[in-house]
């Protein structure tokens, strides 16, 4: 198939990797003067947990960037954007990519209103990575699990069908949910609680050393996933929510041990959240997202709100140093 991805980023480029190796063709839309930059290619330290592969992989990516869409048709776009930049971005790509379908390897919070404006629903599904990595010199340190994928529309789609078999080609372990935007909006809350502990304590090295902020990180899960379920999610159906919902205090010390050794210990998720505090942007925008939405359906969130200046000071620093 062919296979267009939007920018050569860090989601990006693993899954246009994968996708390249499973005799895909592959092309990366780049913006101006970042084709030259990876004329020779990207170099790849890759963790990669699919079956039958080399767990270890130092590789180069002989990617194919340009810079302007091409004219031939595309089967796929593959857009791993931020999602508070979803809209734009489909915007500007959509009018120049004639009949393709789309993937948004992005998050979800405020619903898919403006985006069915510029794509109908059934010409894309939503998909969340299951990859990371961090650039260290040049080379994108990288670990690649699978990939959680969904129609928007809170059913089976053909299109989800298709996707899936995209992935299945290259042997990318595929994840299909029956309601893609609940799922999505678990993993907004699972996320933006305890990314704004993180903010406070500096780093995750930081953050897990010290059992206080560790608790308060998974009340701050607790209160995040209250919204969702205010919005009418059944929490029960997602087990990655049973750490942040236990009721018990000795479990709850259990599950904070665990997660301070897969942490500090397992290769995956360190790679994974190597970049954690990367963009300021998005973490704000989660954290005002939760927060507005559980004071608009009633939701206590003593925890989340004690981070505001957090939150403020970190948008702050980051748009003193863009500046600069």
């Amino acid at each position: 198939m062919r296979l267009l991805v939007i920018g050569a980023g860090i989601i990006g480029s693993i899954y246009g990797w994968a996708l390249a190796q499973g005799g895909h063709d592959v092309t990366h839309l780049v913006r101006p003067g970042r084709a030259a930059v990876l004329r020779d290619g990207l170099p790849l330290d890759m963790f990669d947990r699919r079956r039958r592969r080399t767990r270890s992989l130092r590789t180069h990516y002989r990617l194919h960037a340009v810079e302007k869409i091409p004219t031939e048709p595309f089967d796929f776009v593959i857009v791993p954007v931020k999602h508070y930049a979803l809209t734009q971005t489909l915007n500007e790509i959509v009018p120049h990519t004639g009949n393709a379908d789309f993937l948004l390897l992005t998050q979800n919070w405020r619903g898919t209103e403006e985006i069915d404006t510029v794509v109908p629903r059934a010409r894309y599904v939503y998909g969340d990575a299951k990859a990371g990595g961090s650039f260290s010199d040049g080379t994108l340190v990288a670990a690649l699990s699978g990939v959680d994928i969904g129609s928007a529309a809170g059913k089976p789609a053909p299109l989800t069908r298709d996707v899936a078999e995209l992935f299945a080609s290259a042997g990318i372990p595929t994840r299909v949910h029956s309601d893609m935007l609940h799922y999505l909006w678990v993993q907004y809350a699972l996320t933006g609680g305890p990314w704004a502990a993180l903010v406070r304590a500096g780093s995750i090295t930081a953050l897990l050393n010290d059992r206080d902020a560790m608790a308060a990180a998974f009340q701050a899960g607790y209160e995040c996933l209250q919204v969702v379920r205010a919005r009418g999610v059944q929490l029960s159906q997602y087990a990655e929510t049973r750490p942040f919902l236990s009721g018990s205090f000795l479990r709850r010390r259990v599950y904070m041990w665990m997660m301070r050794r897969m942490f500090l210990h397992n290769e995956y998720t360190r790679r994974c959240s190597a970049h954690a505090l990367g963009d300021p942007i998005e973490i704000k925008t989660f954290y005002e997202d939760l927060v507005a939405t559980g004071r608009d359906l009633g939701v206590l969130m003593p925890v989340m709100e004690s981070y505001a200046e957090d939150i403020r000071r970190l948008a702050s620093t980051s748009q003193k140093a863009a500046v600069k």
